[in-house]
């Protein structure tokens, strides 16, 4: 009889642990294959945030009501390039080095994701 118990408890231990790791890698797997629909919105929030940060960063430095346009492009393989482009008048009269001290603090201002790569400029009317 001890025989059949011991045989019985390592039929019912290899199957919960199979059970274990099969309810694990679903997990995983359903994380990893997000809706195109899901994907979108996250990176449409990501987008936002990233543009009022940038709109806050320059109001704070003293360039209220600057001109922020985020523009992107996705790559076939999923990966996006996006362009921060900043509009302000007193950024057109600054000289070189103040300009690229504020593209510096700019340049700090991204979103991490490991597909995302990002470009700032100065739309600059002279």
């Amino acid at each position: 009889m001890k025989r059949k118990e011991k045989v019985r408890f390592v039929v019912i231990v290899v199957l919960l642990t199979f059970a274990a790791f099969y309810f694990s890698a679903a997990i995983v797997l359903s994380r990893t294959y997000l809706s195109a629909q899901e994907l979108e919105g996250y990176y449409q929030e990501q987008e936002r945030v990233l543009v009022k940060e940038t709109k806050a960063f320059l109001e704070e430095k003293g360039f209220r009501h600057s001109g922020v346009m985020l523009t992107r492009v996705v790559d076939g393989d999923g990966s996006r390039e996006y362009t921060v482009t900043v509009h302000h008048g007193k950024i057109d009269r600054m000289g070189e080095d103040g300009r690229q001290q504020l593209m510096e603090e700019l340049e700090k201002i991204v979103f991490e994701d490991g597909g995302c790569s990002f470009r700032h400029e100065f739309l600059i009317n002279q």
